[in-house]
């Protein structure tokens, strides 16, 4: 059986997917325990328990690939001016062209030059598409509201 690496090895996941992996962790670690303690003689129990920790470790397989892949990926060089990419954080954090033109004092008519601008560098066709890209890509970072 190979070892599964511990969740202090793996890469900064949300909250309540640590709480899941320690407990998975725990409960392998326990079903290994049990394995061992159990008499030799009693095969429903020690059945029972290897069904259990092999159940336990495929979840905890499964936990930390999921982890895996909720890693954002590493931020590489965005293709927008430094206007635009200020324009993109902007229209992440949910602002409407409007809302961005007058935070950065400058017309609405430029923000949607720039917006389209964005579109066309990133291949997107909605402000939606062009956030959703950039997180992805670790262009712009995740703002909460």
């Amino acid at each position: 059986m190979r070892s599964l690496p511990k969740s202090e090895d793996m890469p900064e996941t949300l909250p309540p997917l640590e709480s899941l992996l320690d407990a998975l962790e725990l409960l392998v670690a326990q079903a290994r325990a049990y394995e061992r303690i159990l008499p030799r003689n009693d095969t429903t129990a020690r059945a029972a328990v290897s069904a259990l920790g092999e159940l336990a470790r495929q979840a905890l397989n499964e936990a930390r690939d999921l982890a895996e892949s909720l890693e954002p990926a590493p931020a590489g060089p965005h293709p927008f001016s430094p206007r635009e990419h200020q324009v993109l954080s902007l229209a992440a954090q949910g602002m409407t062209n409007k809302e961005i033109a007058y935070r950065l004092g400058i017309s609405e008519r430029t923000i949607q030059f720039h917006m389209n601008s964005i579109f066309n560098k990133s291949g997107t066709d909605s402000r939606t598409e062009a956030v959703a890209l950039a997180l992805r890509n670790g262009w712009i970072k995740n703002f909460e509201r």
